[in-house]
């Protein structure tokens, strides 16, 4: 029971990080490279590489 516990509150620790880091770098989130966002022939905005 102590591990399940312990896991809930690690897990809980590291979410709770990542959001402060968020609000406090003041950055919206951005899509990865490529993917579904880019048509054929577009360039991604984040690093310039051309969809095929």
């Amino acid at each position: 029971m102590i591990n399940t516990i312990l896991a809930f509150v690690v897990v809980a620790l590291s979410i709770c990080g990542m959001a402060i880091g968020l609000i406090l770098k003041n950055k919206p989130l951005s899509p990865s490279c490529g993917g579904v966002y880019l048509s054929k022939g577009e360039a991604c905005q984040v690093c310039g590489k051309v969809k095929e």
